[in-house]
């Protein structure tokens, strides 16, 4: 049977799995292509519509807005512009901790509250819930931006991700179900040499389609593939998701693959939030189901280019509304269209979590990018990481190279004092390896040092930049 057909029945095969689990999706994927290229006028009244519906909802339905927007005075159909929204304090982390059970709707049915918790990765786990509506919407939302990228339901998919169980210990549904998805996996919980070199000879007969995983995970397994050039492996798209991207990982991973990157943005609590298209030029809002604003240390919107907090309102999770949700990431907005005629606002560019930054003793926020210019360009060092426990005091935790004794510690200490300045602790250890969370995400850079949102302004961030040694 020629590879054409065998494809052709995969994706058909998919699509009638799809239309059984999950029927309503696909109307919601037709609502998104035909929206595709519209008037952004169109867009924008179509967001502000659904936009007003969650907030007439949560004002009815939901105890924690009632009572907010009681007390304050906002009745939620006065909320007409951009800065009449500005009116509702931002909804963090910590409220969401606090206060689960009153922002969960009273009206509707139980059984529609599908749990679920992030991660914890900024060391504030939450848990909350997210309706059916919601997960339809995010599946379409999915194969919308998917499509961009030539990608389409049933084509084979190889997903380096962070697994709870390997394969083997899933249950016989669970591992149906990812046959049917077209979808292999590799635990980038327990990622070793051998479970890649594994993974990578499946590849290469298998000949996936499409590759995604974690941001650092990518990049691991790029340099395997980079070392050993015996195992070719050309996938027709590579995504990259919940992590920042650094420039430096985007090479080594096209580089490895022979195939673009596309960044895709979205988180836990709220998923799908913006993604690459062909042109790279950033990442476009799933405006139809997502209303996303940058603002600074007072929730006051930014203007294009100038980085700041991202906040974000669902548009489509009505058990448990999330409004003008802080979601402790930073990001620009881009501010002119893209080339590539699609009416959805750009994200410049997502530089991080805000727990991801340096925070300098005079205010500064150092992107971690920064670092990792700084280290790539160091021979003799396998891996880093960077900790801050206090504004005062960083620890760099290095992995030399095999065959490598010394590195040029006086040299980084030199170049941590230029940014931070003279008067911080600058402890350098070399150890013999740097283990992953128990998320599988690699984090350059851990701050426990909170952001002073109220001291600093984001025009003091430290951009990353071409570093000589």
């Amino acid at each position: 049977m020629s590879i054409t057909k065998t494809t052709n029945i995969r994706r058909l095969l998919s699509t009638m799995y799809w239309r059984r689990d999950c029927p309503q999706a696909f109307k919601y994927l037709e609502i998104l292509r035909r929206a595709e290229f519209e008037d952004s006028r169109l867009i924008e009244m179509r967001q502000w519509e659904s936009l007003q519906k969650i907030l007439k909802h949560a004002g009815q339905n939901v105890p924690y807005y009632r009572d907010l927007f009681k007390n304050m005075g906002i009745r939620p159909e006065d909320i007409r512009t951009p800065g009449d929204l500005e009116r509702i304090p931002l909804l963090t982390k910590d409220l969401l901790q606090q206060h689960t059970s009153q922002l969960l709707q009273t009206a509707g049915e139980e059984g529609n509250r599908l749990p679920n918790a992030s991660g914890g990765s900024t060391g504030k786990p939450v848990r909350f819930y997210q309706d059916t509506f919601y997960w339809t919407f995010a599946r379409a939302s999915q194969w919308f931006a998917e499509g961009w990228w030539g990608i389409q339901p049933g084509d084979r998919i190889a997903s380096i991700w962070g697994c709870d169980r390997d394969l083997p210990d899933m249950t016989w549904k669970e591992r149906l179900r990812l046959k049917i998805e077209q979808t292999r996996l590799c635990n980038a919980f327990a990622m070793s040499e051998e479970s890649m070199e594994k993974f990578a000879q499946m590849m290469v007969r298998w000949k996936p389609r499409y590759v995604t995983g974690y941001a650092s995970a990518l990049e691991v397994f790029a340099n395997f593939l980079l070392s050993r050039p015996d195992l070719v492996v050309r996938p027709h798209a590579v995504k990259s998701t919940a992590e920042a991207l650094f420039s430096a990982q985007r090479v080594a991973i096209e580089k490895a693959f022979e195939a673009p990157l596309y960044n895709f943005y979205g988180s836990r609590e709220v998923n799908n939030l913006a993604a690459e298209c062909q042109a790279h030029e950033g990442l476009h809002i799933n405006s139809l189901g997502r209303y996303i604003e940058i603002v600074d240390e007072l929730g006051k919107a930014q203007p294009p280019g100038k980085p700041g907090r991202i906040v974000v309102t669902d548009l489509t999770n009505f058990a448990m509304p999330f409004i003008r949700y802080a979601i402790e990431d930073v990001g620009s907005w881009r501010g002119k269209p893209c080339s590539c005629g699609r009416p959805f606002p750009l994200l410049e560019r997502v530089w991080g979590r805000s727990s991801d930054f340096i925070v300098a003793p005079g205010g500064k926020l150092i992107h971690g990018e920064f670092f990792t210019h700084l280290f790539y360009n160091i021979p003799g060092i396998d891996q880093f990481r960077v900790v801050q426990r206090t504004k005062s005091e960083v620890r760099v935790d290095i992995v030399m190279q095999p065959g490598v004794s010394s590195v040029q510690t006086d040299l980084l200490r030199s170049r941590i004092a230029d940014v931070m300045g003279p008067n911080v602790n600058c402890e350098i250890q070399v150890v013999t390896s740097i283990e992953r969370p128990a998320s599988g995400k690699h984090r350059f850079t851990i701050s426990e040092v909170p952001v002073p949102w109220k001291e600093t302004s984001l025009e003091n961030l430290e951009e990353a930049g071409p570093i000589q040694i």
